[in-house]
């Protein structure tokens, strides 16, 4: 499983915590984009992987039977499903993308919020709200990830 999180190429200056961007999911079962949406597709981005971070955290380490994602402005969300085995489906719009162990799901949407983070948050101001909250859900995440499963 896969997860990538991009900024709009669209995006004009000065960067903000509110830019536009696009989420992409690649699994065992399926794939799915922001980026077929219409119109534009673009979802808040910094605001929508430090949302999926969050809920994903706390649904995992939890005992509800699902959780949905919704990018922020827009209409694009993951549902994570818990297996009888343990396993999480993600799917999108009901079709499968993938069925992963915990540590699996965990790793692909932390690796990729950590790929964006590395290279986005450095361009936002200091005291933007999205960055702060980004680097917050990044460290409660790693935390999270840290703990015996």
């Amino acid at each position: 499983m896969k997860f990538e999180f991009s900024l709009d190429e669209n995006e004009t200056p000065p960067p903000s915590g509110f830019d536009l961007g696009h989420i992409a999911v690649w699994g065992s079962d399926g794939a799915a984009t922001t980026r077929d949406r219409d119109p534009g597709g673009g979802a808040m981005v910094y605001l929508t992987v430090t949302s999926l971070l969050d809920g994903l955290r706390t649904f995992l380490s939890g005992k509800s039977r699902s959780y949905e994602s919704t990018a922020v402005d827009s209409s694009f969300s993951l549902t994570f499903t818990r297996g009888r085995d343990g396993s999480i489906e993600t799917r999108c719009g009901g079709a499968l993308i993938d069925r992963s162990p915990v540590a699996g799901v965990a790793a692909a949407v932390h690796a990729a919020a950590k790929r964006f983070a590395d290279a986005h948050l450095e361009q936002l101001p200091p005291d933007d709200a999205g960055r702060e909250d980004l680097e917050h859900a990044l460290a409660d995440f790693e935390r999270f990830m840290g703990r015996p499963r």
